[in-house]
């Protein structure tokens, strides 16, 4: 069987992703690989199984596009509003709280959206059946 580890993204500022993944997730490095070209540095918390690797190409001064492949990482908190009020405060400007519902209106998911310094999309779940 295989066990997910990491989801890697590239980062233009290091620092900035740094502040904004520990500030917003309380991600924090687990471990980090220097070279002379490139870093790569691994976050996690308490809670996560995984990690996400950023990976800081140290020459790279343009900004990274993302195709039109990338979806989004996703993470779990215990009450989106509140999460939601938090990223407000913090000027991360998120995407307004929504709710998906199935065909006989039962909530199947509310969330809302955020995007990180380089334009990564984070979707933040509430708690709730599937998303644990």
């Amino acid at each position: 069987m295989a066990k997910l580890i990491h989801t890697m993204i590239r980062v233009l500022d290091l620092d900035k992703s740094l502040r904004f993944y520990e500030t917003a997730f309380d991600l924090h490095i687990s471990h980090r690989l220097d070279f002379p070209d490139f870093s790569l540095v691994y976050l996690r918390n308490a809670e996560a199984d995984n990690e996400i690797e950023l990976t800081w190409n140290k020459s790279r001064t343009a900004p990274y596009t993302h195709g039109d492949g990338y979806g989004h990482v996703a993470v779990c908190v215990d009450n989106v509003a509140s999460a939601h009020q938090r990223m407000r405060e913090l000027g991360f400007n998120p995407a307004d709280i929504r709710e998906f519902h199935d065909g006989a209106n039962q909530l199947l998911a509310r969330y809302f959206f955020v995007q990180d310094p380089d334009g990564y999309k984070i979707e933040v779940l509430e708690r709730h059946g599937h998303y644990q």
